[in-house]
């Protein structure tokens, strides 16, 4: 943690701007894409999130900031009280904002809670800004991996190619769609579970949120049947087996991901 460039920041973020780093307890977050931070101190209790420079360039934060509005207005989402064009935000605390784990999408009372925001913010008929689809977002991340890492996506790329058609033949209307609803991005408050950071926000198959959750759990086939049943508890008709294609092709997505831009920073 750098307290020199924390504390220039400090000064342009107005809620901040009469406080320095030594006014606060530090205490850093996880982040892949960004850097966070919990702020606190007796009158105070924030989460500064500073994007990675490496990143940035691959996400639209202005359609982020748009696209978290509109969440906001649902109650699923909460609003920066400040936040640049480039991605710097500061936020309340939300609490006790436990992070959920994946045996949350075991149980059906906690997974039904997980859920109901992901419904709501499907059925709202809301129109995010961007579009996604995991085909020529993997092409797009393939092209930045490193050279000496290509060879071992090659055959899981070629594959990805040709099941992409396919599930564009079956898919249906694309949604507002958090699109990165990974267990780190999941906060259960007191009366309701939280989406946060909504960087790869965008309208898209309503299966890319599902998908996401059964990967980032590890559900086995039984548990995602079930995760897809309560989904559709209220009339929505899903393929069960687009999920699974959408499961694979959004794991191929994150190991790129993750080997293009961030393990090799």
């Amino acid at each position: 943690m750098n307290t020199d460039r924390l504390a220039s920041l400090f000064r342009r973020i107005e809620p901040l701007a009469d406080y320095a780093p030594a006014d606060f307890e530090i205490t850093p977050l996880p982040g892949y894409t960004n850097e966070n931070y919990h702020l606190r101190n007796q009158h105070q209790d924030w989460v500064l999130r500073i994007p990675r420079a490496r990143t940035n360039p691959h996400i639209d934060r202005l359609a982020e900031a748009d696209n978290q509005r509109m969440a906001a207005g649902l109650g699923i989402a909460s609003t920066p009280a400040w936040r640049d064009d480039d991605g710097v935000s500061l936020t309340a605390t939300i609490r006790p904002g436990k992070t959920l784990v994946a045996d949350d999408l075991r149980d059906p009372g906690r997974r039904a809670q997980v859920i109901e925001p992901l419904r709501r913010l499907h059925r709202s008929g809301l129109r995010f800004r961007g579009r996604a689809e995991p085909g020529p977002l993997i092409d797009r991340y393939q092209a930045l991996l490193p050279r000496s890492r290509r060879a071992e996506f090659a055959a899981r790329v070629r594959a990805a190619g040709l099941l992409w058609p396919q599930v564009q033949d079956r898919d249906g209307d694309y949604v507002p769609s958090h699109n990165d609803p990974v267990l780190a991005n999941l906060l259960r408050g007191h009366d309701r579970v939280w989406l946060i950071d909504w960087e790869f926000s965008a309208m898209a198959s309503p299966c890319w949120d599902l998908a996401t959750l059964c990967n980032a759990a590890r559900l086995d086939y039984a548990d995602s049947r079930a995760l897809l049943a309560d989904y559709c508890a209220d009339g929505a008709q899903v393929e069960e087996s687009l999920l699974f294609d959408y499961r694979n092709l959004l794991q191929l997505l994150a190991d790129c991901w993750m080997a293009a831009l961030v393990e090799s920073r």
